[in-house]
């Protein structure tokens, strides 16, 4: 078994992904799920998976990697029974955003090697906001309870540059270090060829979600489906389909940071920025050419 490929085990069906989205938290993957689980020939998970986070695994040789790949068939449908009337005609999507920066990337290859790839990207200024506004607001977790500035201002001390705190917190360095793209895509690109993986920014999606289908739909090589038919604007003016949790507010919006701590998270991610761009164009990842690519800030 390979990319997409279903297997018999005990009286029960398996499939593989053919088609996984890797990241980036807070950057619409739920939101690219609900409009590919409209798709008549796809077959989503739903929910994330989170199989490959942190999995320390051997894969070596074909014993090792027929007991992983099994391994993960069987966790991806451990709540849900297959069928061949399921799955005929269809391709597996799974996401899961945390495999960006928390997976091996060579665990995956060896599970899946045929799989295409899907990077769901977002300013990361804008995403690091969006994400301490979730722990703050959802979570209520006591590494967010103070404010994003006070967080910012101990992990980022002035003159650090983009150094950051050695005695910070997991968590808050999780959240920052996860908008450093380049350094987590290097490691992608050093196990799938660059055929193998597109990239796509929430940003172009919230502008264009019909022209973003349709390049996924030739990426996955899918059939084209007419979204138009069943998408509505909500009360923000998006297109959605179905339930979204798509807004129009101000969440991830440098306004909730104060002008200083915003110029020190764009400066920390600067650099990275830079190199994202070169490592996008030298490997010809963009998905979508218009809408552009949201290089003009972070």
């Amino acid at each position: 078994a390979r990319a997409g490929d279903c297997m018999n085990a005990q009286g029960r069906l398996y499939c593989l992904p053919a088609l996984i989205n890797i990241g980036v938290q807070k950057a619409g993957t739920g939101e690219l799920q609900t409009w590919l689980g409209a798709h008549p020939n796809v077959l989503v998970h739903g929910g994330e998976v989170h199989f490959f986070d942190s999995l320390r695994a051997s894969c070596r040789n074909k014993r090792q990697q027929s007991a992983l790949r099994m391994r993960y068939a069987r966790y991806l449908w451990k709540r849900k029974e297959l069928d061949e009337g399921m799955v005929s005609g269809r391709i597996t999507f799974e996401k899961t955003p945390a495999y960006f920066d928390m997976a091996e990337p060579q665990l995956i290859a060896c599970a899946v090697p045929d799989v295409r790839l899907l990077l769901m990207l977002r300013m990361p200024v804008s995403r690091a906001i969006s994400a301490y506004r979730m722990c703050q607001e959802e979570l209520s977790a006591k590494w967010c309870r103070r404010s994003f500035d006070e967080i910012i201002a101990h992990a980022l001390p002035e003159g650090s540059g983009t150094r950051i705190n050695p005695a910070l917190q997991e968590q808050v360095r999780r959240l920052l270090m996860m908008g450093q793209y380049a350094s987590h895509l290097h490691r992608w690109l050093l196990h799938f060829t660059p055929e193998q993986l597109r990239i796509l920014w929430v940003e172009q999606f919230k502008q264009d979600p019909f022209a973003c289908l349709e390049a996924v739909q030739q990426y996955a090589r899918l059939p084209s489906f007419n979204y138009r038919r069943i998408a509505t604007r909500n009360d923000a003016g998006l297109w959605v389909v179905g339930k979204s949790k798509s807004s129009g507010g101000h969440a991830g919006s440098g306004r909730t940071l104060s002008p200083g701590s915003n110029a020190t998270l764009h400066r920390f991610y600067e650099p990275s920025q830079r190199r994202l761009r070169a490592l996008i164009s030298q490997a010809n990842l963009t998905l979508v050419s218009d809408p552009s690519p949201p290089f003009g800030s972070y």
